[in-house]
């Protein structure tokens, strides 16, 4: 390829990899498209052959290709592997909101649940009482996907907090009886989910309960996609707008937004 410097060796050094760096997000994004793609990342050789475009041997693997586009959103793997061009910045393309919804329900309609999560390593959420998990996914089903690996932590409002009761003012609803229902949400996760477990298991299930004022409630899938929704006056979580969040680039603005607000509120609430 001459003096001329290859796409995918361009875009590494931008986002500052060493081979370590590169090996660990590739692992990331493999396990997001396939788990029986864990262990897939190209070998030092391999690696330093692609910094040179040495694709002598024919194009990566299928697989290879599926990871590298996801790895480098908008560039195909010819284009990874040909002389860099400077892009001109396209605002468009780094904004990761990709669907508006007006209702939950509206998204689950065209974007499933068990596609969402069916093959995700880490799914966190945080808001009242967490329908969309335990009310829209079966118990036996959360199961089978932690016997598989998958990882889970679930934020619950307290149901005794002084933030309970003001939303449930906002909802217009009797004292108590949002509490009941996130009651009944916080046995199906301890009770028939997490204690059903083998116990060695049981710690991929983290359960925690939240004493501040609900903003938003917010489903993250692995480091790729959320589900967000604002908490609004005189309005069902089930009813206000839903965000589809994908996360497109490496720096996903929106989505890294919403992980900073649900780690924050981790860090601050008691554990189950």
């Amino acid at each position: 390829m001459g003096d001329e410097m290859v796409a995918i060796k361009a875009l590494i050094q931008q986002r500052h990899l060493s081979y370590a760096g590169f090996c660990q997000e590739w692992e990331k994004i493999a396990k997001g498209i396939d788990k029986r793609l864990a262990g897939s990342h190209p070998g030092h050789a391999q690696f330093y052959r692609w910094l040179k475009g040495d694709l002598r041997s024919g194009k990566p693997r299928t697989d290879s290709c599926r990871v590298l586009e996801t790895m480098f959103p908008g560039w195909t793997v010819d284009e990874l592997f040909a002389p860099y061009q400077e892009r001109t910045p396209d605002n468009h393309r780094h904004l990761d909101l990709t669907g508006v919804y007006m209702s939950r329900p509206k998204l689950l309609s065209e974007v499933p649940l068990y596609e969402m999560i069916e093959r995700a390593s880490l799914v966190r959420a945080s808001g009242l009482s967490l329908n969309l998990l335990t009310q829209h996914y079966p118990d036996a089903q959360m199961r089978r996907l932690i016997e598989s690996g998958t990882r889970f932590q679930m934020l619950f409002l307290d149901p005794d907090s002084e933030a309970m009761k003001v939303r449930e003012r906002e909802e217009g609803y009797a004292a108590g009886f949002l509490a009941g229902l996130t009651r009944i949400n916080l046995k199906i996760a301890t009770e028939r989910v997490r204690s059903l477990l083998e116990t060695e298991k049981r710690n991929r299930v983290e359960i925690g309960l939240s004493d501040e004022t609900l903003r938003f409630n917010i489903t993250l899938i692995d480091d790729t996609t959320g589900v967000i929704q604002p908490y609004l006056p005189q309005a069902r979580g089930v009813d206000s707008p839903t965000f589809l969040v994908e996360r497109r680039t490496h720096d996903g603005e929106l989505f890294h937004v919403f992980e900073q607000i649900f780690t924050s509120l981790w860090e601050r609430a008691t554990l189950l």
